[in-house]
């Protein structure tokens, strides 16, 4: 796949700057959280990160724990990054109805991003063998309904015409960009691989709804870099739910994963690109996870890559990110253990 030059016309800078001054104005909502977009006086501030909960019985049963837990601590906002239930639970309405319930029950604003277990893997038989991408467009009805976020506070995002589960906003030095990335490969089954079973019209249907989300997501995270150089951020911050399988760290077959290829070729030439730090968040993995899987062209390590795996499963854990506009890092990060969910 050849990469898209990374230079950017004066247009294109321009145009970011234009709507960087909008989403200046209209970031936080007034839902009494007290902060706008921007705001010099937000240089330093916690956000919560957490996803692949609740799992299952027990894990609705510690859900209220690790909910009260974030409700205790002073957050200015939390993002949940994907799965509101396992891979062999139902993908009824209820679902998304009660998750939603809950996410409100949250103090501070809660940034919803979808999960493969939400809506790719609805097909099978003991999800309830939904139509995954109409289970996407009833997820998108509960949870993108408006500029707002989900908890009893709430945050103004931006969201990409199309694909409303696309977010991004700015909060002192940091610009967040959450994306529909998904496990299972990010919705684009091979016949064969991976138990993939579905007729071939369908797997082609599937195919063709990945390459266009795939695009449109490549649009955003590169037009969400743009923004961040254009207000000088000194971060940015990158949320979705699929493990990309860095270095196929996973032993798998190439089938199994190149659904990421293009857009963790994108998200390694922005980081490149950019001054700043990077972070990419994400679930799917179950396995909390602080790394720098990317490299330079020289090989060496990209040092101004980081990437963050949150708990999940059987782990009804957080993540707290403190962030520092002085610190040269600008992010720190805390595994936040509920005593009552362990053991």
């Amino acid at each position: 796949m050849r990469r898209q030059d990374r230079r950017r016309s004066a247009v294109a800078v321009a145009a970011a700057a234009a709507a960087a001054a909008a989403l200046a104005a209209t970031a936080f909502g007034g839902g009494g959280n007290g902060v706008t977009n921007g705001d010099a006086g937000h240089q330093h501030y916690t956000i919560g990160l957490f996803g692949d909960v609740p799992y299952g019985p027990t894990g609705r049963a510690q859900y209220p724990n690790l909910i009260a837990n974030m409700n205790d601590t002073k957050l200015a906002f939390s993002i949940f990054d994907g799965d509101l239930k396992n891979g062999s639970e139902r993908c009824d309405d209820l679902l998304y109805t009660s998750s939603r319930d809950l996410f409100n029950t949250f103090v501070a604003p809660v940034v919803v991003l979808p999960g493969d277990n939400d809506w790719t893997d609805c097909h099978r038989a003991n999800n309830g063998s939904f139509d995954p991408i109409e289970r996407l467009v009833f997820e998108r009805s509960i949870f993108c309904t408006s500029d707002q976020s989900l908890g009893a506070s709430t945050l103004t995002v931006e969201r990409q015409s199309g694909y409303p589960e696309n977010v991004r906003w700015r909060l002192g030095p940091v610009v967040y960009i959450g994306l529909n990335v998904q496990g299972s490969n990010d919705n684009f089954p091979h016949a064969g691989v991976d138990g993939e079973a579905r007729p071939a019209a369908e797997i082609a249907r599937e195919d063709a709804e990945h390459l266009a989300r795939e695009a449109a997501n490549v649009r955003w995270l590169r037009d969400g870099f743009a923004y961040a150089e254009s207000v000088g951020a000194k971060g940015v911050l990158v949320a979705w739910q699929g493990d990309p399988n860095f270095n196929n760290e996973q032993k798998l077959q190439p089938a199994s994963y190149d659904g990421y290829t293009a857009i963790v070729g994108a998200l390694r030439e922005e980081t490149l690109g950019f001054s700043g730090q990077v972070v990419l968040v994400h679930g799917d993995s179950h396995y909390f996870k602080i790394d720098k899987p990317l490299n330079s062209p020289s090989g060496s390590v990209l040092a101004n890559f980081t990437r963050l795996e949150t708990f999940g499963s059987a782990n009804t854990q957080w993540v707290a990110a403190d962030v520092d506009a002085n610190d040269p890092n600008v992010f720190t990060f805390r595994p936040m253990i509920v005593a009552q969910n362990v053991g």
